[in-house]
């Protein structure tokens, strides 16, 4: 009920509050924390209900081969059903994995005693591990549950909490949800980290306190925004930070041959002695 919600809401956002309050230090160290535990648990679900399910996995490779190549089989032949499908495989990935964003680079680049171009391997395999690891169990489990699958229309993750469901029973949708519910807690500090940085750049050094209040705030309005309206928002921003960010990433292209290069030499060095 909206009761409920209303309290959920209230009890995210003083989470978010207290822990972004602490500074950047505690997002780092409660985003080292739950971003493992809570993944690791989802991905052994995951595999878990594949293993029930192995005979129509490689049917399912099929389905979305086929849905890939053959949007319109999908999507009932809708007019532009390729470029919508399109378009929404880009947001949506975007979304899930912050490629080509710059976000991440905020993250990575508060790694101590690593060379650049390693950290910028260890972002390439958080992004493989992100979409091709996790979305593709998402889809197999969902595709292998035998739900029914609203296509064209928005799923949210009332339907891997469905396709769950049939393999485990219903208990699993309370897991799920718990899941979720640190996964978005981890994506609010995350995001916090971030504004929290570009806030002291533009302005120096700022008060994490206050900073934290902001962020509670914003997760508590967060409540009253709906699904499309939430997508909506991200699509826009998303495309907007990653308009500028892909034309600096073009012109530092020279500066990442030469770190590369120079980790490729030390690898050498060091295989030959």
């Amino acid at each position: 009920g909206s009761g409920f919600a209303v309290g959920f809401g209230v009890m995210m956002a003083v989470a978010a509050a207290v822990m972004v309050a602490g500074g950047a230090r505690r997002l780092t160290e409660a985003a080292e924390v739950l971003v493992p535990v809570v993944s690791g648990a989802y991905i052994l679900l995951c595999v878990a209900a594949l293993v029930l399910r192995w005979e129509a996995v490689a049917g399912a490779f099929g389905m979305i081969l086929r849905g890939a190549f053959e949007p319109a089989a999908v999507t009932g032949g809708v007019v532009g059903s390729a470029a919508v499908a399109l378009r929404i495989g880009v947001s949506r990935g975007t979304f899930t994995n912050e490629a080509g964003m710059g976000t991440a680079a905020i993250a990575h680049g508060s790694a101590e005693g690593v060379h650049p171009a390693e950290q910028g391997e260890l972002g390439i395999m958080e992004v493989f591990l992100d979409t091709m690891v996790i979305c593709t169990l998402t889809a197999l489990v969902i595709l292998t549950s035998g739900v029914t699958i609203p296509y064209g229309h928005t799923a949210g993750s009332e339907l891997t909490a469905a396709a769950l469901a049939e393999c485990f029973g219903p208990w699993v949708r309370a897991a799920l949800s718990g899941c979720l519910v640190l996964f978005a807690l981890a994506t609010i500090l995350g995001w916090s980290f971030y504004a929290g940085r570009c806030a002291e750049f533009l302005f120096g050094r700022i008060n994490w306190k206050w900073f934290g209040l902001c962020q509670g705030a914003a997760v508590f309005g967060g409540l009253y925004l709906g699904t499309g309206t939430v997508w909506t928002l991200a699509e826009i921003f998303n495309g907007l930070m990653a308009i500028p960010n892909l034309i600096a990433v073009l012109m530092l292209t020279g500066e990442v041959r030469q770190l590369t290069g120079r980790l490729e030499m030390c690898y050498n060095r060091s295989h030959r002695t």
